[in-house]
């Protein structure tokens, strides 16, 4: 009786076991199948070789020429006319005179005049212009028109000082324009023209008064 309990209950056993070892390889098919798809899904992993470290030199900076471009050439600007400035008109020079060359022997002073009671005209001859020592004594002297062109009266002739005198008028003024030269026997013209000689009858208290006028020659 114990015997059969104990068989049955070993039979109990192994059923067990063996339903347990029949889960057991269930469940590691089913891990093995598991892991199998799990690892047949990923794909190993490629293997890439490294690329070769080529030594490549470093370039070399070569300055490339560049032809010059010629710049655009501008057409020229032109330019307003400048302002010039105002020339300055010149002064005026005085004009200095050539000494005239006199075709006579003797020459004339430049006249003077003065007022006086009496209108006359007078004068010397001097022979030599640098010694007033020398004067001319019979010289025979003129009194005309101021060009020279008339005698008005008959020729006088210089004393023993070399002096000769015209009198215009012996009381007041005598106005008139005059001449004196002198003159030759001929009554040639043998001097420039004294001259022109303005008396007029302005009183004394008047610069421009003329009765007595003087006119000297030389030689």
């Amino acid at each position: 009786m114990y015997v059969n309990k104990l068989g049955v209950s070993l039979a109990f056993v192994l059923l067990v076991i063996g339903t347990l070892a029949c889960d057991v390889t269930t469940v590691v098919d089913q891990f093995i199948a598991q892991a199998t798809a799990t690892a047949t899904k990923t794909p190993r992993p490629t293997f890439t070789p490294l690329a070769t470290i080529t030594n490549t030199p470093a370039p070399t900076n070569t300055a490339t020429r560049v032809p010059p471009t010629e710049a655009p050439t501008k057409a020229p600007t032109a330019r307003p006319p400048t302002a010039r400035p105002a020339t300055a008109a010149p002064k005026p020079t005085a004009v200095k005179l050539a000494p005239t060359v006199s075709a006579y022997e003797f020459h004339a002073n430049p006249p003077t005049c003065t007022h006086s009671g009496k209108t006359f005209i007078k004068g010397t001859v001097y022979l030599d212009k640098n010694d007033p020592s020398q004067r001319y004594v019979g010289a025979i002297v003129a009194l005309g028109s101021p060009d020279g062109s008339i005698i008005y009266v008959d020729p006088v002739k210089t004393n023993d000082y070399g002096e000769y005198t015209f009198i215009l008028s012996d009381e007041g003024s005598r106005p008139g324009t005059w001449g004196v030269w002198l003159v030759d026997p001929a009554h040639k013209r043998k001097s420039d023209v004294g001259g022109p000689i303005t008396t007029n009858n302005l009183g004394p208290d008047n610069p421009s008064a003329c009765w007595a006028a003087g006119v000297d020659f030389w030689k």
